[in-house]
């Protein structure tokens, strides 16, 4: 027994509060069956073995505890009373006596040695765990490492031969010390600030957000509160901001990431939502500066919830300022003309904060510590014996010397900084109103990661390129160029602005769009090491990475993408055409790109008036019957060699009879080429007729184009918008519903679209070119939104120097814009688009355009712009904004400058797509 109790008290330890205490794994091991029973030998034989038995399994902290008070033979009294169980250790002094039976000296020499051995073992989440005022824990070092709002911060080592840590618990943590001095009149204070950061954190420890730092529990001890927190590896941004850059913030891609993980801290605090305990709640920090921003690996972690605020929804955010000195506070925290008094702040001041510590990021990642240094010499501003650093010089007044700054920073820094820096004007705006909420900083500052990290990709696709000129990895490029395209970071300055709600939606799976982003990147660095002709092989992975990414886009920017997508593969043309028909093409190359590439091939021979065989697209003008009438189109009934049908003939005039022959050859030349560019198969976002061969008909002196209509199983009816609007514009009662009007309205945008993405124009597009094919019985739901383009008869393609004749018509000049109708001048995109404008002008009002300007006079300009001044405006409240600003857009023909070559086409169209399509798509979703 002696020798078991030496060696147990050759293993007391002092913690850092110079108390003795027992490690228990060490305790433990040596308290083996054998021991114990040693230790007993002077009890009982039969009685022994069951004795042994239970200190083993229940109680040994408590044999122990008899051992080094010499009183073994006691454990019997334990187990009589039933209270052999270290799970109830501590034991009051009186229990002992009463319960146990101990004599009092025993009782007391039991008490204060059950101390040593009680030394509490740590659980995440274990609160206030209270041991009296003899409380022994087994810290082994305590350093300290920074002050808080109202307590001393230390790094501290925990003996891992008494607590088991593994992945529950680290070695080494930070413990947070508010001292409870027994004559310092400000003890009480430290008591309420440490129970309310205590209460804060217990709440913010619902959330288990990586980016706010976790309580991992609490206690009282030796006349002080004490906080326990996860070990930060690299202390706080403060330090990082004073010292030479970390090797992991070497890039400035991990400084934005970071960011904005620390902005989605905030917007949790200043919008608490946890459904587990079905709470929200307004929060705010007040005490927002690079010190209470720890830094742990690559993380930035919000910390120092001391000053900390949260309310219920229906109060105000509106807290009277806690008065702490910082350069980072907002403007309206202290008057500094009435002797600092001060101010109410809200959640717009921990912007302002927030902005003032991005300002510093972005000058640390542009100049250095040095220049964060200099940067906040620059901002010294005395008012009477104060010497301040603010970013603001008073209440009302901004900070000249901040907006120099901001100003030099843009211009010398990345363009990945110089949009953080727009970020930072947005914070520190003087009126609090005015400055953006938490949630849109996050999405901003997640908006530019994204854009640093693409561009990286983006530079690795161009250097593949540059030695592989394979169309598989050109597809793939363009499919990322889309997907950026489609989240706006493929030009960040324009989409860098106040985000719409449904932008949230690819902005909230941040950390896992960034690890596809990632393992792009590492794919196609692993595709540069290989030797030049097996760069491209297998490209199965970067097809899956590309998918991913488009997974996560909305709807809405799936179809954005798609636009952009086919848009932008159409300006590689013929060589397209080239590549496909040598099979060389895999991977991404949908049917629907190939049936693209098709069409504008035939658009480029029609460009070029290359021979076309004629006799393979003409049919016999008797074959073809023709019935009601369409304006300068019919509807006729086809007995050729095809099944018999009905058909839709659209018509080419050629003038007078006794065309020569020279030229009545080149008019069957370019009709045929013509026809064979309708007869390509197309998508079905296209909206036009399959073309199905033409014929001439010299009565007419005209070419008839026949196209092939939708079958329906019963007779057919042929509608056109023109004709639709008129029997219902005084009937509401026959009016689609708003949603199909919208629907209608975005398929002839979308169509257009289409159209012009292959280099072709319509030229003619009014509502007698918009047609419906149905059931006899009338227009229903099913075919009003699935309208069909017709009257391509007059289209040419994309030839800026092409001339076309006026209309016929002068009812329709009211589609044409009045710059076209003048003499001479050439046809443009913008042209279409104006035509497109009217047309939807007169859904929104579910009225021809001849009874809108019904009475009206002047010239055709001037009818433009009293449809700007007085019609448009009136779709804000008949169709809703978005509505509104399509079709002025299209109306203003509000496109940029309107250039040509492919890319300032392709810009123009995209634009279209952007401000017409896009919006039109968003109102029928």
């Amino acid at each position: 027994m002696n020798q078991l109790k030496s060696e147990i008290k050759s293993l007391r330890r002092r913690n850092t509060s110079r108390h003795w205490y027992f490690p228990e794994s060490l305790v433990l091991k040596l308290l083996t069956e054998e021991s114990i029973g040693h230790a007993l030998i002077e009890s009982p034989s039969f009685q022994r073995e069951e004795i042994v038995r239970n200190v083993f399994q229940r109680g040994r902290k408590i044999f122990c505890i008899l051992l080094l008070v010499d009183q073994v033979a006691q454990v019997t009294k334990f187990i009589e009373g039933d209270h052999l169980e270290d799970e109830r250790l501590p034991f009051h002094e009186q229990v002992l006596v009463q319960d146990m039976r101990l004599e009092k000296d025993t009782a007391q020499d039991f008490y204060e040695k059950q101390w040593e051995l009680i030394a509490p073992t740590f659980r995440r989440g274990t609160l206030n765990r209270r041991f009296g005022e003899s409380i022994i824990l087994a810290f082994r070092e305590d350093r300290n490492i920074g002050q808080g709002s109202f307590g001393k911060v230390y790094e501290t080592a925990i003996d891992s031969d008494h607590q088991e840590l593994g992945q529950l618990f680290p070695e080494k943590f930070a413990r947070k010390e508010f001292s409870i001095g027994r004559f310092d009149p400000r003890d009480n204070r430290s008591t309420l600030n440490h129970k309310k950061e205590l209460a804060n954190l217990a709440l913010l420890n619902h959330l288990k957000h990586p980016h706010i730092v976790e309580l991992l529990c609490s206690y009282t001890y030796d006349d002080s509160h004490n906080l326990l927190f996860e070990l930060a590896d690299s202390g706080n941004l403060a330090g990082v901001l004073g010292t030479e850059r970390l090797a992991r913030f070497a890039s400035d891609e991990t400084l934005f990431i970071a960011l904005a993980g620390l902005s989605s801290a905030v917007e949790h605090v200043h919008d608490f939502s946890e459904r587990k305990i079905d709470l929200d709640l307004i929060g705010c920090h007040h005490d927002l500066r690079p010190r209470n921003i720890l830094v742990s690996g690559s993380k930035f972690i919000l910390a120092d919830f001391g000053l900390s605020t949260f309310k219920d929804l229906s109060q105000n955010s509106g807290t009277p300022f806690k008065v702490v000195s910082d350069d980072y506070l907002a403007p309206e925290c202290e008057d500094w003309g009435n002797k600092f008094q001060a101010g109410t702040v809200h959640r717009s001041s921990d912007i302002w904060s927030f902005g003032c510590i991005l300002a510093e990021v972005a000058t640390y990642m542009t100049y250095g510590h040095e220049g964060v240094d200099r940067f906040r010499q620059a901002r010294e501003y005395r008012i009477r014996s104060f010497l301040l650093y603010h970013f603001h010089e008073g209440p009302e007044r901004e900070s000249s010397a901040v907006n120099d700054w901001l100003a030099k920073l843009e211009i010398s820094s990345t363009r990945t900084c110089a949009l953080l820096v727009r970020i930072v004007r947005q914070t520190l705006l003087m009126n609090q109103a005015e400055r953006p909420k938490a949630k849109e900083v996050t999405w901003w500052l997640r908006f530019v990661s994204f854009y640093e990290i693409a561009a990286t990709v983006n530079h690795l696709f161009c250097q593949i390129q540059d030695d592989d000129d394979s169309l598989d990895i050109f597809l793939e490029r363009i499919r990322f160029d889309s997907w950026r395209y489609a989240l706006g970071i493929l030009k960040p300055e324009d989409n860098l602005s106040r985000p719409h709600i449904s932008s949230y939606d690819e902005m909230s799976q941040f950390d896992t769009i960034l690890g596809s982003l990632t393992r792009l990147r590492a794919d196609l660095k692993t595709r540069l090491s290989r030797e030049k002709p097996t760069q491209r092989l297998d490209i199965s992975q970067l097809l899956k990475l590309n998918d991913e990414l488009h997974c996560f886009l909305s709807q809405e920017k799936k179809e954005l993408s798609r636009e952009y997508f086919n848009i932008t593969v159409m300006e590689k043309e013929g060589e397209l055409f080239e590549q496909i028909e040598n099979r060389t093409a895999s991977g991404s190359l949908s049917h629907e790109i190939r049936m693209r590439a098709n069409v504008q091939h035939m658009n480029n021979l029609l460009v070029r008036d290359s021979s076309a065989d004629i006799r393979a697209m003409q049919i016999d003008h008797k074959s073809i019957e023709l019935r009601n009438r369409f304006g300068d189109h019919h509807l006729g009934f086809s007995n050729d060699s095809k099944a018999p049908r009905l058909v839709w003939v659209e018509w080419r005039k050629y003038g007078q009879h006794g065309v020569d022959e020279h030229v009545m050859e080149r008019l069957y030349e370019r009709t045929a080429r013509i026809t064979s560019l309708l007869s390509e198969e197309k998508p079905a976002t296209f909206r036009t007729l399959e073309c199905s061969g033409f014929f001439n008909d010299p009565s007419r002196t005209a070419f008839g184009l026949v196209f092939d209509i939708p079958w329906f199983p019963g007779s057919l009816e042929a509608t056109s918008l023109d004709q639709v609007l008129e029997v219902s514009t005084d009937r509401s009662s026959l009016w689609p519903d708003l949603d199909d009007r919208f629907a209608l309205a975005s398929s002839i945008a979308a169509s257009l679209l289409e159209v012009h993405s292959v280099g072709w124009f319509h030229k003619g597009l009014n509502t007698s070119n918009v047609m419906f094919f149905s059931e006899a019985g009338g227009v229903d739901h099913r075919s009003i939104v699935s309208p069909f383009l017709v009257g391509f008869n007059h289209s040419r393609p994309d030839e800026p120097l092409g001339l076309t004749s006026g209309l016929s018509v002068s009812a329709l000049r009211h589609y044409q814009h009045p710059v076209y109708l003048k003499d001479g001048f050439g046809f443009q995109p913008e042209f279409d688009y104006y035509s497109l404008g009217i047309i939807l002008l007169e859904i929104g009002f579910w009225s021809p355009i001849r009874n809108l300007t019904k009475g009206w006079t002047g010239s055709y300009e001037e009818k433009r712009q009293r449809l700007l001044n007085d019609r448009v405006p009136q779709l804000r409240q008949r169709m809703g904004k978005e509505y509104f600003e399509a079709v002025n857009c299209c109306i203003r023909c509000e496109f940029g400058e309107s250039e040509s070559g492919s890319t300032k086409r392709k810009d123009l169209i995209l634009t279209f797509g952007e401000r017409v399509v896009a919006r039109l798509r968003g109102c029928s979703i």
